[in-house]
């Protein structure tokens, strides 16, 4: 059974897409940044429907990232999987090749925007957060980073717009640079993943490789968390296989990654259970658009 978004019908509602998109102007503007105009190449996620374990031959898109002739990821957009509507999305600004501001879209409407400034070393020191309250943008949240002399951010200082700390984030890493340390003080708020607490222990193989990983976390809701995760790479160092399995050893869930081997590039990600039954599959399909008017598409398999 075909895909109902498949041949002629995902190449017009796919160009339907990018003329919304590109056409439509920002709800609220912002002097910093600009956002890339052209469009070269496109990177679709696809999500095939598993039935009894198998991959059917229906699909549809998940997620699109567009970019730019510079390699500037101007759009981020994701389609839901039952409506296939692409109600949420993200455009990306920027000063020559760094990323000053992020605009979030949630149904059609912007939701929120990220400001970025950068220290003398090109590393993030604040994000700014912004909440849409009816016309008006409004301040609600900083983040101020510190980093270490490797540039890895040892602490995260959360503030409201008034400038009173929400939180702040601690972290400790290891030589290879993989964060084994978290801990987060103050009650006025939590990070946006909800870890208050984490530790790590990290093995590597001879090639500075991570191949295995027991992490335990402490959530924001008091939950308990602990997993390990073992990891198995190719010859070419591409990530092909992450095993994450319970306390005590049970798998909790696999998946595998699948490269191409001319192009070294990701093609296909399956996901399967805890009883190693496949759940979910997902294919990216890579498309250039060689003409300002994106009417001539190559499929770059």
């Amino acid at each position: 059974m075909k895909s109902p978004f498949s041949g002629k019908q995902s190449r017009c509602f796919a160009m339907s897409v990018l003329i919304l998109l590109f056409g439509f102007l920002p709800l609220l503007s912002h002097s910093q940044g600009i956002k890339p105009s052209n469009v070269y190449r496109v990177t679709v996620t696809s999500r095939y429907i598993v039935e009894n374990g198998e991959r059917t031959n229906q699909f549809s898109a998940v997620n699109q990232k567009i970019y730019d002739s510079l390699g500037r990821l101007h759009t981020d957009i994701d389609f839901d999987w039952e409506t296939r509507y692409p109600g949420h999305y993200r455009w990306h600004f920027y000063d020559s090749m760094l990323l000053v501001r992020t605009e979030h879209f949630v149904d059609e409407k912007l939701d929120r925007r990220v400001v970025y400034e950068y220290n003398s070393d090109t590393l993030v020191s604040r994000e700014i957060y912004y909440k849409k309250q009816g016309e008006d943008t409004l301040l609600y949240k900083v983040m101020k980073y510190s980093f270490n002399q490797e540039g890895l951010p040892e602490r995260i200082v959360a503030l409201n717009s008034s400038g009173r700390r929400l939180f702040r984030v601690r972290s400790s890493f290891d030589e290879s640079g993989t964060e084994i340390r978290r801990r987060v003080s103050g009650r006025r708020g939590d990070p946006e993943d909800g870890i208050r607490r984490m530790d790590r222990e990290a093995e590597f193989d001879s090639l500075g490789f991570l191949v295995y990983e027991k992490v335990r976390l402490r959530m924001s809701n008091r939950a308990n968390k602990e997993y390990t995760i073992k990891y198995q790479y190719d010859d070419r160092g591409n990530l092909v296989e992450k095993l994450e399995m319970d306390h005590n050893g049970n798998q909790i869930g696999r998946i595998e990654y699948n490269w191409q081997r001319d192009r070294n590039r990701l093609a296909q990600i399956r996901y399967y259970d805890s009883e190693g039954n496949l759940e979910k599959f997902l294919a990216k399909r890579y498309e250039i658009y060689r003409t300002t008017d994106r009417r001539q598409r190559v499929i770059d398999y």
